[in-house]
């Protein structure tokens, strides 16, 4: 549902444009068909709201009745849309001297630490066939008792 105050915004605009009597205009008895349409297709996807966007709203219907010689399709509303005015943004924090030297000792103390790590965790060794031969014995032994158990718990369950 379209809020009250984006209606009277958008109606505002539209009574300029009627007025104008541009070239591809609706007729006279489809305005209000033709205001309910861009009324679709302004709100489908898009949050609106009225402290950012009425002024914004009022300022594209001036620079279409300005700039536009035939009837403005709502695509062309959409790109005359100037965008919003972002918030002001927070200074970039300033880095002390001391902040620096213990920022960098604390990554240094980080990069060590993980170093460390690398050298007391060493990779598997290749194994050797007779290693993985002994298994394969293993996994064939483990392989049969799970087959033998099978058949009795089948029997079990009749």
């Amino acid at each position: 549902m379209t809020e009250k105050w984006f209606k009277r915004a958008i109606l505002a605009g539209f009574q300029g444009l009627v007025t104008l009597r541009l070239d591809g205009a609706p007729p006279a008895d489809a305005v209000t068909l033709t205001l309910d349409i861009w009324l679709v297709a302004l709100t489908k996807n898009r949050q609106w709201d009225e402290a950012q966007d009425a002024e914004r709203i009022k300022e594209t219907f001036e620079s279409l009745f300005a700039s536009c010689e035939r009837w403005p399709s709502p695509a062309r509303f959409l790109r005359d849309l100037k965008p919003r005015k972002q918030p002001l943004m927070l200074p970039k924090p300033v880095r002390s001297a001391d902040g620096l030297k213990s920022g960098n000792a604390a990554l240094d103390g980080i990069v060590a630490a993980l170093k460390g790590r690398s050298r007391s965790q060493r990779v598997t060794a290749m194994k050797t066939d007779t290693q993985f031969e002994i298994s394969r014995q293993q996994a064939g032994q483990v392989a049969a008792k799970l087959q033998d158990t099978k058949p009795m718990n089948m029997e079990q369950q009749q």
